[in-house]
């Protein structure tokens, strides 16, 4: 009997430590598939993908492209209760215009950014 005491307390250990690993091992590989999921669904609405157009100038104060976006998202947002509807009626151009701004596929341009900081004064929003 006391030959098969040892073996079992052994046996009992080792099946302990064989379960924490398998724990430690799926909580590794959990939070490697929550971080990797995160990285594909994560879409901040703030961020904007790299623009077509880095050099082009909207304005005389030097504006570029991605203040430029800036500034209309900021509009959009504040002004408008996020709606690309309500700001491209404001704006007096097309929904899909604005989509575009926001995509990057279509450059700003001096006009709309005029409208938009004239738009932002006169409804009391910080847009700069």
């Amino acid at each position: 009997m006391n030959n098969l005491q040892p073996s079992q307390s052994l046996i009992g250990r080792t099946s302990r430590v064989r379960r924490l690993g398998l724990i430690i091992a799926g909580v590794g590989l959990g939070s490697a598939l929550a971080y990797l999921l995160s990285r594909v669904f994560s879409a901040r609405p703030d961020t904007f993908p790299k623009r077509q157009f880095p050099d082009h100038i909207v304005d005389d104060r030097g504006t570029g492209q991605a203040k430029a976006a800036r500034i209309i998202r900021k509009l959009r947002d504040r002004a408008f209760e996020a709606s690309d509807e309500k700001l491209a009626l404001a704006l007096g151009r097309p929904v899909a215009e604005i989509a575009a701004w926001h995509a990057g596929q279509e450059a700003i341009d001096d006009d709309v950014i005029m409208k938009a900081r004239g738009l932002a004064m006169h409804r009391g929003v910080h847009v700069d």
